[in-house]
């Protein structure tokens, strides 16, 4: 009896050691070192997407903004290059087709004041000379293709937005044609003028 209990003494006392190393192992100073660092948190700042466009519209077809983009207010507008608004069709409906128009009230207004009439324009004068017209008429031509231009860049930049769709014409011609329509209507006036001379 006395051997059962110091073999069973024995026993126990060799499984204390093993329990007492399962039990606190979570707790044991080496233990707590061995266990790996929690992962730090992603420092990553979500900002709210602002009201800006800078995709173009599902329907635009027109060339693409060559200059990036710029801010305006709170919005982002495309920015087209100088080559990309002053195509073709510019020159041709906001340079040359108002040149001619200008030319040929020019012609008609030397003409009709060489005949003895007096000029109604107030920036020309009654009797208005060859380079005081030629002046003022590039003037107003230089103006002219200007306005045009800033309209078509705006067209373009609204287009490429989806703000507005333009169809045909154009808006921006409406503004390029303006001042041909003017010339021809003075110039077709002057026409009349120069049949005949003035009675004094």
């Amino acid at each position: 009896m006395t051997r059962i209990l110091a073999c069973g003494l024995g026993v126990a006392l060799s499984l204390a050691p093993m329990a007492r190393a399962q039990g606190g192992s979570s707790t044991s100073p080496s233990a707590k070192e061995k266990e790996l660092p929690d992962a730090p948190k992603p420092n990553i700042v979500i900002h709210p997407l602002p009201k800006l466009f800078v995709l173009p519209d599902a329907h635009y077809r027109g060339p693409m903004p060559s200059g990036g983009f710029y801010k305006d207010g709170d919005n982002v507008r495309p920015r087209f290059g100088f080559r990309q608004v002053a195509d073709q069709h510019y020159w041709i409906m906001a340079v040359a087709v108002p040149g001619a128009a200008s030319a040929f009230d020019a012609v008609s207004t030397l003409h009709a004041v060489s005949l003895g009439h007096s000029d109604a324009n107030p920036l020309l004068g009654s009797h208005p000379t060859a380079g005081r017209v030629a002046g003022i008429k590039l003037g107003m031509g230089v103006l002219s293709a200007t306005c045009a231009y800033f309209a078509k860049r705006s067209n373009m930049q609204d287009d490429y937005a989806g703000v507005k769709r333009d169809d045909f014409p154009p808006r921006w011609w409406v503004m390029a044609l303006v001042a041909p329509a003017l010339y021809i209507a003075a110039g077709a006036h002057n026409l009349t003028l120069g049949r005949v001379k003035p009675q004094k």
